[in-house]
This record gives structure tokens, C-alpha cells and sequence, in this order.
């Protein structure tokens, strides 16, 4: 073998080597990504958590909640009551103890036009509108033609539960905490969830309104798995579930980003300061738990460790 037939059997034998150590980088590289994935999600079957680390002298509470659920499904079960005794505040999304929360509830639910639900649906839907909440509710749409779009779509929406309905853990925490004098805080302001959630535009609720009134059965359905996750602890679907109905084309309700992931991160440095101020118990929307931007993993990448509590 010449000289350069020697170099040229080398120097692809070099390539060779390169190849084969390249392709163990990327194998270790995914490998990697993979594992930083799987961590980010929640495999436990839990509503609540622990707390603790992260210099914390005593555990917090972390808890998921549902806004409205059937009748006597909400109930201040063992392992719940045993933390919330344990702490000395209640946090929720909202300061429900706050005597005005209500009335800028209300009036944020008004339309700002002037003009009526029917006047901006069109008399075709506003009928099939009519006759679903005769049907439902046994009351008329002439008395929530004052409603802007957005807060008749949510309307609409809860009208799929099938059972009778009951206010969700946010009401009960709040009178458990108020029996025990303690204090309740708010994660963000009225305004601020007001913005978040009825900021939808006039387009989109028209069509979420009619996607809900044509599609009304399968509404039904897909509220009923939403309830199941939530009955069987399980916030990572749950949280999937959630991020796929927002990000359905089929049916306008907003955005991931805006609904769950940047308010979970706004929430963060207020729940920090709480829980190192005194042990406090936390209750959210069940599915602001999961994901990457859930409050579980946010809470972990900032030094804390959480614990299912089953």
C-alpha cells in the first residue's frame, strides 16, 4: 500500500471514529431531553401536595381544584383537612373574602356596547340560544341579553353538566377559613382574571357559542371526561386535556400561554413569599398543576420539593 493510499485509509478511519463518537453525542444529547421531558411529567394520581425544602420551616399545601362540580362531590376530605390544619392562611386565585369581588364580577359581565346578545349573534342563533337554556334552565334568553359574548359562552358552556350543580372547593375553603379566622390572599386581582378570561373577541365567541349550540351532545361528553380526570386525581391528563380543547380550532376559548402559563408564573413569586412568611395552603384550578409550566414543576425548578399526598 502506497503513502497516500495509507493517509487516505487513515484519514476515513478518522471520519469513521468521528461518525460513530457523533452519534453517541446525540443518543446521550436525546437521552437527556428525554428524561428532562419525562420529569416534567406528573405520573402520581394526586389533588394535593406537600411543600417543603428550599429553607421552609414548616410544609405548605398545594391543592387542585374544580370552580363548579355535582352535588356532594365537594366535600373537606381526611388528608385535606389534616393540611389545612396544619396552616395558618388559605391562598386561592382569588381573594374571595374581598366584599367588592363580586360586584366587579358582575360588571364585568355586562356588555360595554350597548347593543344585545341577540342584536350581535344574529336572530338565527340567538333562537337555537333560547331554546337550549328553556330547555336546560327553564329560563329565557331575553334575561342575559345584557351579557357580553364572552360570559354568555361560559354560561352556555356550564350548561352541559348533567348533574345538579354545586360551587366548587374555592366557596367551601373559603367559609373553613373563615370558621377558623384565618387569613385569605389572592394571587392575582379581580381585573386581572376579568382580562384573562372574558378578553375574547366578539368573532371567536360567536363561534365558540355556535360550535357549543350545534355541538352540544358532544359538549356533554367531553365535560363529563374533563369531571372524570378530575374525580380520579389525574392532573397530568387533566392538564393535556385542558391544553388540547384550548388549542382546538373547532372551538375558540383562548390560549395556553394566556389562561394557564403566564399566570402560573406570575403566581409563583407571591406563593413564594407566602409559604416562608407562614405555612400556607394553596388551592388552584386543577389544571394549572401540571405541565412545564404548571405550578408543580415552576415550584421544583425553584428549589422546592413536592410531595403527593395521597
Amino acid at each position: 500500500m502506497n503513502r497516500n493510499s495509507l493517509i487516505s485509509l487513515k484519514f476515513c478511519t478518522f471520519r469513521f471514529q468521528i461518525l460513530i463518537y457523533m452519534k453517541k453525542i446525540f443518543f446521550l444529547v436525546c437521552l437527556v431531553f428525554i428524561q428532562i421531558g419525562n420529569s416534567q411529567e406528573i405520573k402520581e394520581k394526586a389533588l394535593l401536595w406537600e411543600i417543603s425544602g428550599n429553607g421552609l420551616g414548616q410544609s405548605s399545601y398545594l391543592f387542585g381544584t374544580v370552580h363548579i362540580a355535582c352535588q356532594g362531590e365537594v366535600e373537606m376530605r381526611p388528608e385535606m383537612q389534616k393540611a389545612f390544619d396544619k396552616t395558618e392562611q388559605l391562598i386561592l386565585e382569588l381573594d374571595m373574602d374581598d366584599p367588592q369581588m363580586m360586584t366587579k364580577m358582575m360588571q364585568a359581565a355586562l356588555s360595554k356596547d350597548g347593543k344585545t346578545v341577540t342584536e350581535k349573534i344574529g336572530n338565527e342563533l340567538a333562537g337555537k340560544v333560547d331554546s337550549l337554556m328553556n330547555a336546560k334552565m327553564g329560563m329565557r334568553l331575553a334575561m342575559f341579553e345584557s351579557l357580553n359574548l364572552p360570559t354568555l359562552s361560559v354560561q352556555i358552556g356550564l350548561l352541559a353538566i348533567k348533574c345538579p350543580v354545586d360551587l366548587g372547593y374555592d366557596m367551601m375553603l373559603t367559609t373553613e377559613a373563615q370558621n377558623e379566622k384565618k387569613e385569605i390572599i389572592g394571587l392575582e386581582s379581580v381585573e386581572t382574571q376579568i382580562e384573562v378570561l372574558l378578553s375574547q373577541p366578539d368573532s371567536e365567541a360567536i363561534a365558540a357559542i355556535s360550535y357549543l349550540i350545534e355541538n352540544f351532545e358532544e359538549a356533554q361528553t367531553e365535560l363529563d371526561k374533563m369531571l372524570s380526570l378530575y374525580r380520579n386525581q389525574e392532573v397530568q391528563a387533566l392538564f393535556d386535556y385542558t391544553k388540547s380543547t384550548l388549542e382546538d380550532p373547532k372551538y375558540p376559548q383562548g390560549n395556553v400561554e394566556e389562561f394557564l402559563d403566564k399566570r402560573n408564573k406570575n403566581w409563583i413569586p407571591v406563593i413564594e413569599k407566602e409559604i416562608h412568611s407562614k405555612p400556607s395552603f394553596i388551592a388552584v384550578g386543577a389544571a394549572h398543576l401540571a405541565g412545564e409550566n404548571g405550578v408543580i414543576h415552576l415550584l421544583r425548578k425553584a428549589g422546592y420539593n413536592l410531595k403527593a399526598v395521597k
